[in-house]
């Protein structure tokens, strides 16, 4: 049995204490001479025959196992004797919940970070929202927010993953014991803006301190709008920064779009000859390549299919290194082949445990499946917004904003309105013409998941036989 606190779950006392135990390299036998504790007793505990040790058998324990800080506040939660608020408040005290490494560097988003940043660091806004299509990378932007803030101000970061959709930022696979600590701190907050538990708790927790709340995959039915701008009001120092598919429902919060990565010209450095730069895409979508097939020549052919490859998959980072995982099997021209025919092929996740026995159904850097992710975005569009999208795919390339009224009809307020969430969401795309004025277009992807189901990959199909 795990015991329970207001909602959150804490791990079983036992199973703690034998974790602990094999991480400091002890038999039961080597801990009972350590501690003065019977080796009958050790065991009675770890099989969870004996569920509430006495104080004096804990810290015996503990000390034996040389545990300090967040370890050794874990342990004393699973035995049921002390308070979750203290509990937390010494792992809070730690920033046992800080921000998560990063498995892979930050590529093309330099102006986004400088205008996220500078707008916190600066005290400008108190609630920043970073909006657009999953994958379009807003957790890893938000990740190199928090980041630049706990260095540049010194302040504390709390940074509570709301969705349980993977962002490629932690490793996959069973949580260590620092991890539970983590998790038992972000189920706490959690349940508190959720309103399963009193706000003053957190409000106590943060007070006047200098603060960032992360909160990554904003969720309405995971956290309760009106506790977020009390928890806001309550602590001076605190700032929120959110990432969502969609901008908060809340008056004056400020939502900042993250496109996808501009694609530009075939990787080839500097402007030359009137080629455009490479693009922020193309040279994520290159290091793949130099990296997976170091023995490719990078000749005119590969560099333009390259940037052709980035095109059909709109330089969304996510469908960027999902496509990547197929490059030791294919060269990048093939790659832009099944793309034209359906980029949706290349966004599935490459390796299956149909395949090979053990492995996840994710791709190599934990990615998930995009065109799933695309289509929950999608289906949860109101009526006019879904109307307009579907207009917009089916007369296919750039169309000038000034001509998306007649295609539609309808008051301008409702269009207007419409093609601001379109965009907000990622879902489409503004450009500039020629001769001025502005067009939008549907995303590739987008206008492929509107389409019929389709027939198998054919990849798929191969990596099968």
């Amino acid at each position: 049995m795990r015991q329970v606190h207001t909602g959150i779950e804490f791990p079983r006392f036992g199973a703690t204490l034998q974790t602990a135990r094999r991480r400091a390299g002890l038999t039961q036998e080597q801990l009972s001479t350590a501690s003065g504790i019977s080796v009958r007793a050790i065991r009675d505990l770890e099989l969870g025959r004996a569920h509430r040790p006495r104080r004096e058998t804990i810290r015996l324990l503990a000390d034996a196992l040389g545990l300090s800080g967040s370890h050794r506040v874990l342990l004393e939660s699973g035995s049921g004797h002390d308070a979750v608020d203290s509990t937390v408040r010494q792992m809070y005290e730690e920033q046992v919940a800080s921000p998560p490494a990063a498995t892979s560097p930050l590529i093309g988003r330099e102006r986004e970070l400088d205008v996220v940043a500078g707008a916190l660091l600066t005290g400008q806004e108190r609630l920043l929202s970073l909006v657009g299509l999953p994958g379009v990378g807003k957790s890893r932007l938000a990740l190199a927010v928090a980041r630049r803030y706990e260095a540049e101000r010194e302040a504390r970061v709390l940074w509570l993953p709301v969705s349980s959709s993977p962002t490629g930022l932690l490793p996959s696979g069973p949580a260590p014991e620092p991890d539970r600590a983590q998790a038992l701190l972000t189920a706490w907050t959690l349940d508190r803006l959720a309103g399963r538990g009193p706000l003053e708790d957190l409000v106590r927790l943060i007070g006047g301190r200098r603060t960032l709340l992360v909160l990554d995959g904003y969720e309405d039915a995971a956290v309760d709008r009106d506790s977020l701008l009390r928890l806001l009001a309550g602590c001076d120092g605190l700032q929120v920064l959110v990432t969502a598919r969609a901008p908060l429902p809340v008056l004056g919060a400020r939502a900042v779009p993250l496109a996808a990565l501009p694609v530009g010209g075939p990787a080839g450095g500097p402007d030359r000859g009137g080629e455009r730069p490479a693009g922020a895409a193309v040279r994520l979508m290159s290091s793949h390549v130099r990296y997976t097939r170091p023995a490719l020549r990078q000749t005119a052919a590969v560099t333009e299919a390259i940037a052709g490859l980035c095109r059909q998959l709109d330089g969304i980072p996510l469908a960027l290194n999902t496509a990547a995982g197929w490059l030791p099997m294919y060269a990048p021209e093939q790659l832009l082949a099944v793309a034209r025919d359906n980029p949706l092929h290349l966004v599935e996740p490459v390796f299956s445990g149909d395949f090979f026995p053990g492995e996840s159904s994710a791709g190599p850097m934990g990615e998930p499946d995009l065109g799933m992710l695309i289509r929950g975005t999608v289906s949860g569009l109101r009526p006019g917004p879904a109307r307009l999208l579907a207009v917009l795919a089916r007369r296919g390339g750039a169309c000038p904003t000034d001509e998306v009224l007649s295609l539609v009809g309808g008051s301008p307020g409702d269009v207007t309105r419409s093609l601001r969430g379109l965009l907000l969401r990622g879902l489409i795309r503004e450009e500039r013409l020629p001769e001025g004025g502005t067009a939008v277009s549907v995303l590739n992807l987008v206008r492929h998941v509107l389409r019929p189901a389709c027939e198998p990959a054919p990849l798929t199909a191969v990596a099968r036989t």
